[in-house]
């Protein structure tokens, strides 16, 4: 219930997780297989002088210096930037409000959603059927939702759990006057495992 690409996400760690994977790989081979060590001495030098050819090959202007190097540079720069947006996108979607209503030509009400999450968890937290509980609020297609995460005691039925959050956010809708979307998350107990619930009002 986020803005984060999960499959960009993803596809990052799996790139990431190859080229480390083929980096360890190669390094463990050249320490431990003499002849891959060898090799890759030998090949080293080759790659030093053809690179070094490579550099010599594609000047920039009159300054006698490759255009390469600034090119990798400029590649290694755009790289860090995209990091950089991909890490500040993560975990994003919270909304600090609940409601927002134009209630005349004059003003708009706005409630934050932290009056909604403590009066929800005011009404759950102190449950004697819940180990733990959570609410979050959450912009989804630029609508706010309530997420109601319930952990449950051992024994105590989802259906049971189901209906104590339903209540806690049908009272909530009386008292903000308007129905809020709600998804509510139920795990724990050993009925709770059996029978996992995620409902969506």
């Amino acid at each position: 219930m986020n803005s984060t690409n999960r499959a960009a996400n993803r596809l990052l760690i799996l790139i990431v997780g190859l080229l480390l994977l083929v980096v360890g790989a190669a390094a463990a081979a050249a320490v431990l297989l003499p002849t891959v060590r060898d090799g890759w001495e030998g090949a080293t030098g080759q790659v030093t002088d053809q690179v070094s050819a490579w550099l010599q090959q594609t000047p920039l202007g009159g300054t006698g210096a490759s255009w390469i190097m600034p090119a990798l540079l400029v590649l290694a720069v755009i790289g860090i930037i995209v990091l950089i947006v991909f890490i500040a996108r993560q975990g994003r979607g919270h909304t600090g409000v609940a409601v927002r209503e134009p209630t005349s030509e004059h003003g708009t009400t706005v409630v934050e959603s932290a009056v909604a999450e403590r009066a929800l968890q005011d009404a759950i937290g102190g449950r004697s059927e819940f180990v733990a509980s959570h609410v979050s609020t959450y912009r989804v297609k630029r609508t706010p939702v309530l997420k109601i995460s319930v952990t449950c005691r051992r024994g105590v039925s989802p259906a049971d759990a189901a209906a104590i959050v339903d209540d806690a956010v049908r009272a909530l809708d009386v008292l903000l006057g308007r129905p809020l979307p709600a998804l509510v998350q139920i795990s724990g107990g050993f009925r709770a495992r059996v029978t996992s619930t995620a409902r969506l009002q």
